[in-house]
């Protein structure tokens, strides 16, 4: 991901941006070739012969069905939505300084590609040396309401004095930890699950969720942009939104600790297998 920043920000000039859509066109196809290498059994090291998993069963439908009859799975699936939502709404403020401060298509790219370099440069050094020692010292809901803290404090600054700078600034900060932090710590949430609800469950948290939520924000920021809402508007229409999603979050982290030591104290000491609880 730094090394594609890169090469954009350094080649934009020379070749303009629809000839690099046609450079990051060819990658994509180079992957799709990899993949045919693969060994048929790459995924399988060990040198015993592995049980044959059982058909985890249940309906097309388990993973919705199961998120509307269980608070902590309804819990995962708004704080998505809640994410998402965020997500636009900052994504387009972005878009909308961006376009007022560079007139350039070239000068955009190499803007937005010096975010992407410091974005994922940050994630990189946060996960080799923060995420797993955070985790395991303060727990999930801490390292889980990191996201909704900083944006909601973005929110705000972005409320009194908007800016290209200040809301690169926010989108750096705010991406990273979404990268490093929030995301390690959403799939912490879906270890104490059943085998079902992991596969399906997350399934629907993922796709189904993350596009709702999405669009919500797509439809939600032209919507206020057309009553007349300016981007200061809109920020401080955020902040309780995502107050609530600091709120669920930290529900969210007590919970999974809950369950968690529900199943630690159900472990069978003859054969180590957990029995979880449903949530």
């Amino acid at each position: 991901a730094i090394l594609g920043a890169y090469i954009t920000k350094h080649f934009v000039k020379d070749i303009g941006p629809a000839n690099l859509l046609i450079v990051s066109a060819i990658m994509f196809a180079m992957a799709g070739l990899l993949v045919q290498f693969f060994p048929a059994g790459f995924a399988n090291k060990s040198k015993t012969t592995p049980l044959p998993e059982q058909p985890i069963g249940g309906s097309i439908w388990s993973g919705i069905t199961h998120i509307a009859r269980s608070p902590y799975l309804l819990g995962l699936a708004v704080s998505m939505l809640i994410y998402t939502m965020s997500s636009t709404w900052a994504y387009f403020q972005q878009s909308d300084l961006t376009r007022e401060a560079l007139k350039t298509s070239n000068e955009r790219t190499v803007f937005l590609s010096n975010l992407e370099i410091w974005v994922n440069s940050i994630t990189l050094v946060i996960q080799i040396f923060l995420t797993g020692r955070l985790l395991k010292w303060f727990g999930v809901g801490f390292t889980l309401v990191a996201l909704p803290a900083i944006s909601m404090i973005g929110f705000v600054t972005m409320g009194v004095a908007p800016s290209l700078g200040l809301l690169a600034t926010f989108q750096v900060i705010r991406r990273a930890a979404a990268y490093a932090l929030m995301r390690p710590s959403r799939e912490v949430l879906f270890t104490v699950l059943e085998r079902e609800d992991k596969y399906k469950v997350k399934s629907v948290t993922d796709t189904l969720g993350y596009r709702v939520g999405d669009q919500l924000g797509i439809w939600s920021y032209g919507g206020l942009r057309a009553i007349g809402l300016t981007l200061n508007s809109i920020s401080f229409f955020a902040v309780p939104f995502v107050a609530g999603w600091c709120v669920l979050s930290l529900w969210l982290g007590r919970k999974q600790r809950m369950l968690a030591d529900a199943q630690s104290r159900e472990i069978s000491p003859l054969t180590d297998d957990p029995a979880p609880e449903p949530a």
